[in-house]
C-alpha cells in the first residue's frame, strides 16, 4: 500500500510566505531471492552457480509522484522513478551503466484531464507499453526474460514529449524523443504511435516507431508490436510479435522478430500458475543467423495484497550467433557476436535456471 507523506512549506528556511503544497506519494518496490543457473561461464567451463538476486520477478524501483488539482479538471502531475540493486544495497548507477542517474526510469511532468493527458520528460515508449498489455509474462519475471528491451525502441527514451487519449473501451498514445543535434532536428529522433481496444473479453495492442540515427540521419530502425489478450474464466491467454527492422541505407538490412505466447490460470485467489515462452530470431539481409528461446513456468503466492512470494523455472536455448547494432554510431553496423551468454549461462546446447524469492511493494 502506498504510504502518503503531507509536504510542508518552509517559510523559514526559504525566507517566504508559507505556501501550500502537492501532495506526495512515495512507492516502490523489492524484489529479492535466490537463483540457480546451470552450465555458468568460467574461462573454458561450464559451472553451476547459486546467487542473491534482486529483481528477478519484479524490478527493484523506488519513486515520488504527485498531483495538483488545478480546477476544472484539469490537474498537473509528475513522476521520479529510480532503480537499486537490493542484493548489495547498490543505488542507480551501481549496477550496469543502463541503469545510471538517480531518476533513470522515469522522470516526467505533465497535465491531465480525465483519460487525457500530457507529459514531457523521460518516459516509457509505446511499444514498451503496448507489449506490456499482451506480454506472456504479463511484465513480470523481467529479470529473466527478453521483453520489449530486443527492439531499438526499448523500453524508455529520454527528452520526449508523450500524449495519451483514452475513449471508452480504448485509447491511442503518441509520443517523440528530440534528438537534439544542433542544426538538425531530424536526426537522432524517435516518433511512435499505440493503440489498444478492448472487445468484451479480448483486447488488442499494437504500436510502431521509427528512429533515425544522430550522427548522418540517414540510418534507420522501425519497430513493430502487435498482440491481443483473451480473458476465459480462471485462465488468460497472451500472445503477439515485435520485430525491429535496422537499416543502413545502402543494402545493410538486419531483423529481430519475436513470438511470444502465454498463459495464465488462477488457481485461487492468492494462487496464480504462468506459462510464457519467447522465440527470437535474428536475421541479416534477409537470412536466418542465429535464434534465442526461452520458456518459463511461474507459481505466485499472494501473502497479502502488498507481499508475493514466487518459484520459477525457466530454459534458455540459443542457436549460432546473433548481431549487435549500434544506431548511434552513425551506421547499422551488423556484426556476428557470441550468443551463447544469457544472464552468464552458455545456453548454447541449452541451459536452466531455478529461482524463489518474494517481491513487496510499498
Amino acid at each position: 500500500m502506498q504510504k502518503k507523506l503531507l509536504t510542508v512549506a518552509v517559510a523559514s528556511a526559504l525566507a517566504m510566505p508559507a505556501v501550500a503544497l502537492a501532495q506526495v506519494t512515495v512507492y516502490g518496490t523489492i524484489d529479492t531471492g535466490l537463483r540457480s543457473a546451470s552450465k555458468v561461464v568460467v574461462g573454458a567451463n561450464n559451472e553451476s552457480l547459486m546467487t542473491v538476486t534482486d529483481g528477478n520477478r519484479t524490478t527493484n524501483r523506488w519513486g515520488l509522484k504527485g498531483t495538483e488539482d488545478l480546477g476544472g479538471g484539469m490537474n498537473a502531475n509528475f513522476t521520479l522513478e529510480g532503480q537499486y540493486a537490493s542484493d548489495i544495497g547498490g543505488g542507480p548507477g551501481s549496477a550496469t551503466p543502463a541503469n545510471q542517474g538517480l531518476f533513470q526510469r522515469k522522470s516526467i511532468v505533465g497535465l491531465s484531464s480525465g483519460g487525457n493527458s500530457v507529459d514531457l520528460g523521460r518516459d516509457y515508449t509505446v511499444n514498451f507499453k503496448a507489449q506490456g498489455i499482451y506480454d506472456p509474462m504479463s511484465y513480470t519475471y523481467t529479470g529473466i526474460t527478453p521483453s520489449a528491451g530486443t527492439n531499438v525502441a526499448g523500453t524508455r527514451s529520454s527528452n520526449m514529449v508523450t500524449a495519451g487519449f483514452r475513449f471508452g473501451t480504448g485509447g491511442v498514445r503518441v509520443d517523440y524523443a528530440l534528438g537534439e543535434v544542433a542544426g538538425e532536428n531530424g536526426w537522432g529522433t524517435r516518433m511512435g504511435f499505440m493503440g489498444d481496444f478492448a472487445f468484451g473479453p479480448v483486447t488488442v495492442a499494437g504500436a510502431y516507431s521509427t528512429q533515425k540515427d544522430a550522427v548522418t540521419g540517414t540510418d534507420k530502425a522501425t519497430t513493430t508490436n502487435l498482440g491481443a489478450v483473451y480473458n476465459m474464466g480462471p485462465f488468460t491467454f497472451r500472445g503477439g510479435f515485435s520485430d525491429t527492422k535496422y537499416d543502413d541505407g545502402a543494402g545493410g538490412e538486419a531483423k529481430t522478430p519475436m513470438l511470444l505466447l502465454g498463459a495464465q490460470y488462477a488457481i485461487s485467489p492468492t494462487l496464480n500458475g504462468r506459462l510464457g515462452y519467447y522465440d527470437t530470431k535474428f536475421k541479416v539481409l534477409g537470412t536466418e543467423v542465429g535464434s534465442r528461446k526461452l520458456f518459463i513456468a511461474a507459481l505466485d503466492y499472494s501473502l497479502s495484497k502488498r507481499t508475493t512470494a514466487y518459484v520459477a523455472v525457466d530454459r534458455h536455448t540459443m542457436k549460432d550467433q546473433g548481431f549487435s547494432v549500434n544506431l548511434a554510431s552513425g551506421a547499422v553496423t551488423v556484426t556476428g557476436i557470441d550468443q551463447g551468454s544469457v544472464m552468464g549461462v552458455n545456453s548454447a546446447s541449452g541451459a536452466t535456471g531455478f529461482n524463489v524469492g518474494i517481491a513487496h511493494s510499498f
